[in-house]
């Protein structure tokens, strides 16, 4: 995860160069505050909320029992974490100005191995949820035994012991540097090292995982719902809305990746050009896609993942709802309003339910 500490580094060039006062020069520095003075606080506080809204529906008894809701919830935990120690740090050290990684070691080796972790273990179980949905679909009765709740468990525990193990290497590249103010990678190595985690296991991997399962997921359903009755396999309706959440958030997941690794792309391609190349505009865009993606964007996915399955799955919205409103004040309401017809019934018998 040294990207974000080398856009840092990019990001106090690019602006300790531009001097000029050129209108859309400002305009550029203006929409770049704004994504770290308003745009920051505002992901943190609905990504924070929509984590804890996810963790406590997923603990509801019918949720508990599906092994793609626990990939889910284990996700949303890991989200969690990277809030936490990407996005509030990053928040915490543009409202005070000051940065307590660059100064302490141990803060900055810590820091950006939890976020390692935790960011390779979120986009895992993420890779896991897709493989669940699709040997779910298969007609191949030993393919779905994967999909129960003990494998499931047995397969997060593996693949946090795994992502744990693998961000090791992050407490042996990065240290902090007082007199540049940085927490970064402490040699060529180190960033090869961390540029081939993040390009293969953060992203390359993930994405071509999600995009195949995802895709043959789909080409099953559609595939199931062709055969006659007999020769179906017998999905239930809150497993296929569980897919729908999961391509939603796997479209999420891509949308908000391109942006952020192009443009690391680009900076690196672009970081050796001569001086004068740079115009102030020039800078000012870079540091504005610089903030965008990477101290904004990257977040995006971690906070974002309640709302996709509110908006694409019922059954989870019912679950909001009965969180928000006991079963039994909803029963309440139904005896009330059957009380209030037979009565209307009574009073007028040509009454009829509309």
């Amino acid at each position: 995860m040294h990207l974000l500490s080398r856009f840092a580094k990019l990001l106090r060039k690019n602006m300790s160069t531009t001097t000029t006062i050129d209108p859309s020069v400002v305009k550029l520095i203006s929409a770049r505050n704004g994504f770290l003075q308003i745009g920051q606080p505002i992901l943190f506080i609905l990504g924070t909320i929509g984590c804890l809204l996810n963790i406590i529906i997923f603990l509801r008894p019918s949720m508990r029992k599906n092994s793609c809701a626990l990939y889910f919830h284990t996700s949303t935990w890991a989200n969690l974490v990277c809030l936490t120690w990407g996005l509030f740090i990053s928040m915490f050290s543009f409202f005070t100005n000051n940065n307590p990684l660059v100064y302490s070691s141990s803060l900055c080796k810590i820091r950006y191995y939890i976020l390692t972790a935790a960011q390779l273990i979120s986009r895992g179980c993420v890779v896991l949820a897709c493989l669940d949905r699709l040997l779910l679909c298969s007609r191949n009765v030993q393919y779905r035994l994967f999909c129960q709740i003990k494998i499931a468990f047995k397969i997060i525990c593996i693949i946090i012991l795994s992502c744990l193990c693998l961000s090791i290497y992050v407490l042996f590249v990065y240290d902090s540097f007082p007199q540049t103010h940085q927490c970064t990678t402490n040699s060529s190595i180190g960033k090869i090292i961390d540029t081939t985690v993040l390009f293969v296991f953060n992203f390359g991997i993930p994405a071509l995982f999600m995009s195949i399962f995802t895709g043959m997921m789909i080409w099953k359903l559609k595939q199931n719902a062709r055969r006659f009755r007999q020769e179906r396999i017998h999905v239930r309706k809150r497993d296929i809305q569980l897919s729908t959440m999961l391509i939603g958030q796997v479209v999420l997941y891509i949308v908000t990746a391109l942006p952020f690794v192009s443009n690391f792309i680009y900076l690196t391609i672009t970081q050796y050009d001569p001086p004068s190349s740079r115009t102030p505009y020039r800078n000012a865009a870079e540091s504005l896609s610089i903030t965008a993606t990477g101290a904004f964007g990257t977040f995006i996915f971690n906070a974002m993942t309640f709302y996709v399955y509110t908006l694409t799955a019922p059954s989870f919205r019912r679950e909001l709802f009965l969180l928000i409103i006991p079963r039994r004040q909803i029963h309440h309401f139904q005896r009330t309003d059957q009380h209030q017809f037979i009565r209307n019934n009574r009073i007028n018998p040509s009454y009829q339910q509309t």
